[in-house]
């Protein structure tokens, strides 16, 4: 059972617990279909926990009959206004999907494989995403030093990483590419060089800049592979590299200058597997770690990609709150600077964003089909942060912003939700539109408070 189908089997069974006992609506029911659409349901009927504490708040009537509090809120209809997506394939620059086509092309010239190794190389892709998902804990940080291994990653994996992050990379906001022109940039646990890679191809405006970068991790092989793989990247678009300073070592260890872009992708779910430690100490272990390295002035950026799965969008979460407390605030995806209301917590949403794979290369799918890892969807989590030593709160009292974390959510009535973070918590945005994973949206501020999700706990918007 997919997401949806678990979403809309709850709905269902709460809508079927109403109707009992009420020979009226279930004639209704049969006779006419969803009672909502012909108005048989009480405006926004909710029911939650702490009914009296949110009466003082709300202009909503509760009832305590039958020994439960119940909530009627005002239904309002709010117009959206669409402010952009972080996942738009047509961002995407054109050369850059040239490459991302052809890469196979690439790594074959700079990483061939033996008559054996091609022979083998479906199977260490399964073996290798094993250990990378379902047997995660019995992995070595030190797997990408074995050749086999290293060849699966970076005939495979690393193109699909690729294709994750330059989608994300050509959508983030212009101002958090705003370096100067002989900018030091650190990349933790570089492997083969995927995040300066995927830069390189996705913003076309530091092509030309001069910028230094440290690429850190503890394979000097996956260093070296990376740094031939981006001079042919950057041989393709007829632009120069950028000076790359191979430093093998392990997260921590010292780098001879400060940097003004720290980025890291899929690193901190790894080296905290097996930790004992509680996540928001590891949280804050690792933010003062990588801020080490920052050179803190206002302006100073840090980027963090992470698998879109819970536990690693818990971390990122927390590691959030720890960067907003050193005054690195998010510029992305966080449509504010409050409490992250898709935090991970166990039974709770985390913030993710998903698109689908329907336009990636078709050689790289093939290898996917031949691996027996069929892939139909992308799927990750970020943070994209700024110094901003003078930043304060929001003050525009007027509209709200939002961004789309969610899939598309059947709820009775042949509606459609999708979870969404925002200033004012999580919300539940009701909508007839087509939205998608990633975009954002701005309506006025609801003029009385938005009714709740009983299952959820979400405000609701109707758009």
């Amino acid at each position: 059972m997919d997401k949806n189908d678990e979403e809309l089997k709850w709905y269902e069974i709460k809508a079927k617990k109403r109707m009992r006992g009420s020979p009226k609506n279930n004639a209704d029911e049969n006779k006419h279909g969803s009672k909502s659409e012909k108005g048989k349901e009480k405006s926004g009927e909710r029911e939650f926990e702490d009914g009296k504490k949110n009466a003082k708040k709300s202009t909503g009537k509760f009832s305590e009959s039958s020994g439960k509090k119940r909530y009627s809120g005002k239904k309002e209809t709010l117009v959206a206004k669409e402010l952009g997506s972080i996942l738009d394939p047509s961002s995407i620059p054109d050369d850059a999907k040239k490459i991302l086509a052809d890469f196979k092309s690439i790594i074959e010239a700079t990483h061939p494989l033996n008559s054996k190794q091609r022979a083998l190389l479906s199977q260490k892709i399964l073996e290798l995403s094993h250990t990378l998902t379902d047997e995660r804990g019995q992995r070595r940080l030190g797997y990408m030093n074995q050749p086999a291994t290293l060849a699966a990653y970076t005939h495979y994996f690393l193109w699909w990483n690729l294709v994750r992050l330059t989608r994300l990379f050509s959508n983030l906001p212009d101002d958090f590419f705003s370096l100067s022109e002989d900018a030091v940039c650190l990349d933790s646990g570089s492997g083969p060089l995927t995040v300066p890679i995927a830069l390189f191809l996705s913003r076309p405006e530091l092509r030309d800049k001069k910028l230094k970068w440290y690429c850190m991790d503890i394979s000097s092989q996956a260093l070296s592979i990376g740094e031939n793989l981006l001079l042919s990247v950057a041989a393709k678009l007829e632009k120069e590299s950028w000076q790359i300073v191979r430093v093998k070592g392990d997260f921590g260890d010292d780098i001879k200058e400060k940097a003004d872009l720290i980025t890291s992708a899929n690193v901190f779910n790894e080296i905290s597997d097996g930790s004992d430690m509680p996540p928001d100490y590891l949280a804050k272990k690792y933010t003062d770690g990588l801020l080490s390295y920052s050179s803190g002035k206002d302006g100073a950026k840090v980027l963090l990609i992470e698998p879109g799965v819970p536990k690693s969008s818990r971390l990122l979460s927390l590691m959030r709150d720890s960067l907003i407390r050193k005054k690195y605030f998010p510029l992305s995806p966080c449509p504010h600077f409050g409490d992250c209301p898709m935090d991970g917590k166990r039974g709770g949403k985390w913030c993710n964003f998903a698109f689908s794979v329907d336009d990636a290369p078709t050689a790289l799918k093939k290898i996917s089909d031949s691996a027996k890892l069929p892939k139909t969807r992308a799927v990750l989590s970020f943070v994209a942060a700024e110094k901003k030593s003078g930043a304060e709160a929001e003050s525009d009292e007027k509209n709200l912003v939002f961004r789309i974390a969610s899939d598309p959510i059947r709820l009775p009535g042949h509606r459609t939700g999708f979870y969404a973070c925002s200033k004012i918590g999580l919300l539940l945005v009701v909508t007839e539109s087509k939205l998608h994973s990633g975009e954002s949206l701005c309506v006025p501020m609801p003029k009385s408070e938005p009714e709740i999700d009983e299952k959820s706990g979400a405000k609701i918007i109707r758009c």
